[in-house]
């Protein structure tokens, strides 16, 4: 796996970038080109506009084998997200048929595995990910490895995420055959997670919160399980339109003034500091308070972190259990103090940003939360917690879109 060269791309709806590397040792990757591309062509992990997609793709990947010095043209890791994202846990049993004991075996652990997507999920929609959360043997204990034991019974416990195959298949085609790189889809929010999350955090309980333009990805992590995954679709552009709506300006000088001069936590902003705002077709500015302004960015933000809470409800779990506290990171949360509006919500909880790791570049990256997702890509095959079993692939993501392009082109014959 040493310098073997991965390409990523991370689709947002306020951008989409890509990057190459290189894996230059077992928990670490050179980054040889980051690249980024503003578009309107993704809405909430949707492909609304394939052309322009496919414009800002071409243009991204000329700009990235310049900068690497190399030709893409094999496969690449691609994010996922959006409101068509579903999770469910799943739970299912094997036992023998004459009630005598056997050994469980990689065939057995993988026929458990797949049962549990298969009972939970149709099939107009695609496994992403199928990942364990424990065995049991004859009632036991959590088992978390068992094979070459023995029992009469075995269950198996496992969190599937899900995609529906419409939306895996706009993007294969797109990137296939448009472009001629073959697709490995990835779960936005884990690909975020999985590089940047500690061993520590995820065995003692950690609230992954990866804050979007359109959406805010939900992840729970318990006893270095992934026992919850939510994508909320609610994100930080709702500040930005909030924000431009007030000030009856454009979304992207409102999208200027979040992130210069709001802050999330509005007990933080300077009830005495203004900044001037230009009239359109005026040569006259306007004075915006900036608590002022902070306001009505905080009761949108609150949105997301209420949304959180009901989760949190639902699944009957206190926020005291989970010890290593709330990590945030995503482009949505380059905005000052949103750590403390979430303190503030999330009483005697550690709250704190995520800081990009095991990187080597030109420059430093530790602070660019938007790049979080990308880089978890980029360092899948490094981080990623299916490489330990076979179970990734549970469905054949190629069988899958070639037999529904077969069936629209029997539309057409």
């Amino acid at each position: 796996m040493k310098n073997r060269i991965q390409v990523a791309f991370d689709l947002g709806s306020f951008s989409i970038k890509g990057a190459v590397g290189r894996i230059i040792n077992d928990n670490q990757i050179e980054i040889l080109s980051i690249q980024s591309i503003k578009t309107n062509s993704i809405d909430n992990g949707d492909i609304v506009d394939k052309e322009e997609l496919l414009r800002s793709l071409e243009y991204l990947i000329e700009k990235m084998e310049k900068d690497a010095k190399i030709n893409i043209d094999d496969d690449a890791w691609v994010s996922v997200s959006g409101k068509n994202i579903k999770s469910i846990n799943s739970k299912t049993r094997i036992r023998s048929k004459d009630n005598a004991e056997f050994e469980i075996n990689e065939q057995t652990k993988q026929k458990l595995l797949t049962q549990c997507s298969d009972i939970q999920v149709s099939s107009d929609r695609y496994v992403l990910h199928n990942l364990e959360r424990g065995f049991f043997i004859d009632g036991s204990s959590l088992i978390r490895n068992p094979l070459r034991m023995v029992g009469k019974s075995i269950d198996a416990k496992s969190h599937v995420i899900h995609i529906k195959n419409f939306n895996l298949l706009q993007i294969d085609h797109c990137f296939s055959d448009d472009l001629g790189i073959d697709v490995n889809p990835v779960f936005d929010g884990l690909a975020a997670a999985s590089v940047n999350l500690s061993k520590d955090d995820q065995d003692l309980g950690v609230l992954f919160i990866d804050l979007g333009a359109d959406k805010t990805n939900m992840l729970l992590y318990k006893d270095n399980y992934l026992i919850h995954s939510k994508v909320i679709p609610l994100g930080s552009k709702s500040v930005t339109k909030d924000i431009a709506a007030y000030l009856q300006t454009s979304i992207k000088e409102a999208e200027r003034i979040k992130h210069e001069h709001v802050s999330a936590l509005s007990d933080f902003a300077d009830s005495e500091s203004n900044f001037e705002l230009p009239i359109e077709n005026d040569d006259l500015t306007k004075s915006i308070n900036k608590k002022e302004i902070s306001e009505i960015a905080e009761l949108r933000y609150e949105d997301i972190i209420d949304q959180i809470k009901s989760e949190m409800k639902l699944l009957r779990m206190d926020i005291s259990d989970i010890r290593s506290g709330i990590k945030i990171t995503g482009g949505g949360s380059n905005v000052k103090n949103l750590d403390l509006l979430f303190k503030k919500h999330f009483e005697n909880t550690k709250c704190e940003y995520l800081l990009i790791k095991n990187t080597v570049f030109k420059e430093n990256i530790e602070d660019r939360r938007e790049l979080s997702t990308l880089v978890g890509l980029l360092s899948w095959p490094i981080f990623n917690v299916e490489d330990s079993s076979s179970s990734v692939g549970i469905k054949d993501f190629k069988s899958i879109t070639k037999s529904i392009s077969h069936i629209w082109r029997g539309f057409f014959d």
